[in-house]
């Protein structure tokens, strides 16, 4: 009870009931089982709601040997990077597919890029 309660019984003090407070506490502790359950499965529906937008932000680019791309001039050089620089850079020739959505490449003069690349890093280009 709060000190102010004790001269002038609030509604609360009032309508107090001992028995009735401990039954549902235990109500409470017995069903505590189905409300973990319950958050269990709200927070497996939040990650695949998730995992949904993730995947339909980042769809993974397939391109066969030979095509053209351009590279992110993000992904190639931090230092190189502002506001007037371009974002894009290239040509580049797809070398080789290591898996899906990872290429290696090389320039145009047949000369090879050390690096594997993410295919969200590239994107096509047109002549």
């Amino acid at each position: 009870m709060l000190p102010i309660e004790v001269g002038s019984p609030s509604h609360r003090a009032i309508n107090f009931d001992e028995i009735a407070d401990e039954e549902g506490l235990r109500t409470n502790i017995e069903l505590i089982d189905e409300i973990r359950d319950q958050a269990v499965a709200k927070m497996e529906k939040y990650k695949e709601k998730t995992k949904e937008h993730v995947s339909k932000k980042s769809k993974v680019k397939n391109f066969q040997v030979g095509d053209l791309v351009l590279r992110d001039t993000e992904a190639s050089d931090l230092t190189n990077t502002g506001k007037l620089m371009a974002k894009w850079e290239g040509p580049y020739k797809i070398k080789e597919v290591l898996r899906p959505g990872t290429y290696n490449l090389e320039i145009m003069d047949e000369s090879g890029i050390p690096n594997t690349w993410h295919g969200i890093k590239l994107r096509k280009y047109y002549q």
